[in-house]
């Protein structure tokens, strides 16, 4: 009897995990007309890719590419932006680390890259236009109540940071 017990909350949890999935609603406005819509490489990627559709130099080595997307994701949820892994093989950089999309922006993607290599830039950066150069994340949004504290309870690591558990 224990083991029907155990198999059904199994059950019962993959049930509730498949139907929390199918209630996430990731909606996309494309900007473009016919432009690639983002899609994962595989079913189980956990990135949609993201292609340059224009991009525009703000500073000698700072370029902005338009993803030619804006997106709206369900209530509870928000949006991360990182580099496809194959962006290692240009001379860009992503410039903000990770873009945070805040689930109420309904503006435009556009992805920053610093242009490591040589020259201006210019040209490399109109050799990514039609290329795939950035994942969309879905991520789930966790709310939580802010508390100032005079100290904050003691570990034993403590402040330890960088390098601190050793190499």
């Amino acid at each position: 009897m224990l083991a029907v017990s155990a198999k059904a909350a199994r059950v019962r949890r993959e049930h509730l995990h498949s139907k929390h999935e199918m209630s996430t609603v990731l909606k996309i406005q494309c900007h473009y007309p016919g432009m690639p819509t983002p899609q994962r490489g595989h079913a189980s990627d956990a990135g949609l890719d993201l292609t340059a559709m224009s991009v525009e130099q703000k500073r000698h080595d700072i370029f902005f590419f338009d993803t030619g997307v804006s997106v709206q994701v369900s209530a509870g949820f928000y949006t991360e932006i990182v580099p496809r892994s194959s962006i290692i093989k240009t001379d860009f950089l992503l410039a903000n680390s990770i873009g945070v999309i805040d689930p109420d922006y309904r503006g435009r993607i556009f992805v920053p890259f610093r242009h490591l290599g040589k020259g201006d830039g210019v040209e490399a950066a109109e050799q990514l236009l039609g290329q795939r150069i950035a994942q969309l994340l879905v991520r789930r949004l966790e709310p939580c109540t802010i508390e100032i504290v005079e100290m904050l309870e003691t570990t034993e690591r403590g402040s330890g940071g960088f390098g601190s558990t050793g190499v």
